[in-house]
């Protein structure tokens, strides 16, 4: 099927080329002698294929050893009327030498007249259909190359979010793997119940990676799930406190979004007899859904800037909405007073196209 498609696109260009540089030329430069010598011989059409076959040659030429210098201009608009330009005074040579050369041979005289300006006009408009073909040629090339970088941006950045992603999940394996640990010897059969929820939630892992982005609802069910593993190792000194919008539950966000906010106040927002007090609040503002997770903890310190605390899994969550949601979509750290720190982001109510 292929082989075909070549094959037809070859017959086709080679139509094109006997119309456009053979039988056009040919006719018109023929019609135009005959009319300014008032002859109809072989003359005539001899005239006619000198004058074809000079452009064809000077077209050759002009595609051997002009257009490929052409073709280093930069700019698509200067390039093009270069190069229509110097097309049209290499028609223009091409025509009037094979003309002079053929009214020498066959005896007839080249006078600034108007029948012979008809040639001449006849002549230009060839060059001018060249440029016109280019032109259309650099347009769906740029168009073409538009695209190409168009799919080649998404595929970059769909691939550095699946590599943002990927730093998550082994930072949420190992602490979890950690906890599991110390239950072991305090208490087997609480460590193998917290086994079978971390299996659950791998599941989940492996799901949303494929997905992208899913129902925030799901999340959240997946964050209860990570913090029923964490309150296998806190008991009761881990306080959850959830005020979330039934409104936003459908609305779509990416896989393990929520997941490092919680861990991270989890791990820095302990008070000072150990408690943490954390609190998911989930509101759906006019055409935006704004998520916060807050801690009651000590709090950032005041020159405090994502990116600049050891761990990556806030500055993860701050691209991966960066690039999902583009500007103004990042993550919002700030002091929750009167204690604690509440970490924030903002996204579209509904999918944007």
């Amino acid at each position: 099927m292929a082989e075909e498609n070549q094959s037809t696109d070859r017959r086709n260009a080679l139509g094109r080329t006997l119309v456009h540089n053979v039988l056009t030329p040919l006719v018109g430069s023929t019609a135009a002698v005959a009319y300014a010598t008032r002859r109809w011989d072989l003359s005539v059409l001899g005239t006619g294929l000198a004058i074809t076959g000079t452009l064809a040659l000077v077209w050759k030429l002009d595609r051997t050893f002009i257009h490929p210098r052409l073709e280093r201009i930069s700019r698509d608009w200067l390039r093009v009327e270069t190069e229509l330009f110097v097309s049209v005074i290499e028609h223009l040579l091409a025509a009037l030498l094979a003309l002079v050369a053929c009214g020498y041979i066959f005896g007839f005289e080249v006078e600034p007249t108007t029948s012979w300006a008809l040639l001449i006009g006849i002549v230009l408009v060839f060059p001018i259909l060249h440029g016109a073909e280019m032109a259309l040629g650099y347009y769906r090339q740029l168009r073409e190359k538009e695209r190409m970088e168009q799919e080649l941006r998404a595929l970059a950045a769909q691939a550095e979010l699946r590599a943002l992603k990927a730093q998550i999940n082994p930072h949420f394996l190992f602490n979890t793997l950690n906890t599991i640990a110390q239950l072991i010897h305090t208490d087997p059969e609480l460590a193998e119940a917290t086994v079978e929820r971390l299996a659950e939630l791998f599941r989940y892992v492996l799901a949303g990676s494929e997905r992208g982005l899913v129902p925030l609802g799901e999340e959240l069910a997946f964050v209860d799930g990570y913090l029923e593993i964490e309150r296998a190792r806190f008991g009761e000194r881990l306080r959850v406190t959830r005020e979330v919008a039934p409104e936003a539950l459908d609305v779509p966000v990416p896989g393990l979004i929520l997941q490092p906010l919680v861990e991270n106040s989890v791990k820095h927002g302990r008070s000072d007899d150990g408690r943490v007090a954390l609190t998911i609040r989930v509101e759906s503002i006019d055409d935006e859904v704004i998520v916060a997770v807050a801690d009651r903890g000590p709090g950032m310190p005041p020159a405090h800037r994502i990116g600049n605390d050891a761990g990556h899994g806030l500055r993860s969550v701050d691209q991966r909405l960066w690039k999902t949601y583009g500007p103004g979509r990042g993550l919002e750290i700030r002091d929750n007073a009167p204690r604690g720190t509440v970490a924030t982001f903002k996204i579209p109510a509904k999918e944007e196209e």
